[in-house]
């Protein structure tokens, strides 16, 4: 049985939880970049869940009564970009994995901020939610 350590394929869709009180996704606008800026706790990478472990629906569960967005990204496409995601298993969360190259140490750079504009502009294949308290 899969732990969560086994490689991620290129088939395999992620996901990236995007707070709805942000501002970062809207119909009309799409997706902002900044749904893909490290922040100072992001040591060893950017955050993403596996689809091959939970739901879109999952993924988007974060603070209590907070609204979430989940972008989904294909890792393949993500790897073609020379971006790299590895797996990152919590406990409790097999499913967690991270972007290395986007983290803290780096995060205002002009690589990652590109980075981060390729994610949203370019490698998003679409975005779904709003998913609510439950």
């Amino acid at each position: 049985m899969d732990d969560g350590t086994e490689p991620i394929a290129d088939e395999e869709l992620l996901y990236r939880r995007v707070p709805a009180s942000t501002g970062w996704y809207s119909s009309i606008t799409g997706l902002n970049s900044e749904a893909f800026a490290p922040r100072k706790e992001d040591l060893t990478g950017l955050s993403v869940s596996r689809q091959k472990y939970k739901s879109a629906e999952a993924a988007a569960k974060g603070r209590p009564g907070k609204w979430y967005f989940v972008a989904v990204l294909r890792a393949g496409d993500l790897r073609e970009k020379g971006i790299e995601v590895v797996p990152a298993p919590r406990d409790g969360d097999p499913g967690h994995a991270e972007l290395p190259d986007l983290n803290a140490m780096n995060r205002k750079t002009d690589e990652t901020i590109e980075r981060q504009r390729i994610l949203a502009e370019e490698l998003c294949l679409g975005v779904e939610g709003p998913f609510g308290p439950s």
